[in-house]
């Protein structure tokens, strides 16, 4: 493969059939950007403002989270459950999922869900229709979610 330069003092591309043109000199460089703030990956941050994550909701009785869409989760039952399936677990991930009762419905998690005292730490969830159940989460590995459930909360 061959690779080379290009010398140019403007890029030029086409925006629904007109031509945008950018001078070269107009785009920040990293360090332009770093002196207004921006956030950079692999950099440490101090956050000025404060940082939100949408709650997602999902329902169904295979709940499906995927942890790349986003921290926060919200289920609200119509029916029981059988588990919740989770993918794409990176290590540090943290978050919460509402359980949020539509009527008496039970359920389960997946394997990846680790809870203190095994699945009998989990305990009776508290299935009553307009109650909250709440499961703060960080994600150790690839396959493990260690949990901390909060049950009964009025809605």
């Amino acid at each position: 493969m061959a690779y080379g330069k290009i010398k140019s003092d403007a890029l030029i591309y086409d925006n629904s059939g007109s031509d945008v043109e950018i001078a070269i000199s107009g785009i920040p460089t990293a360090t332009q950007l770093a002196a207004k703030g921006d956030a950079f990956l692999g950099t440490a941050q101090t956050f000025t403002k404060a940082q939100r994550g949408d709650v997602i909701d999902v329902t169904g009785a295979t709940p499906s989270l995927d942890l790349n869409l986003g921290n926060n989760w919200r289920f609200t039952t119509s029916a029981n459950w059988s588990s919740f399936t989770v993918s794409n677990l990176v290590e540090g991930q943290t978050g919460s999922i509402f359980i949020v009762y539509g009527g008496t419905h039970t359920g389960g998690f997946a394997s990846q869900f680790k809870f203190v005292g095994g699945a009998a730490g989990i305990g009776n969830l508290t299935s009553t229709s307009g109650k909250i159940d709440r499961i703060d989460y960080i994600v150790l590995d690839s396959s493990t979610i260690t949990c901390t459930i909060t049950k009964d909360y009025v809605a």
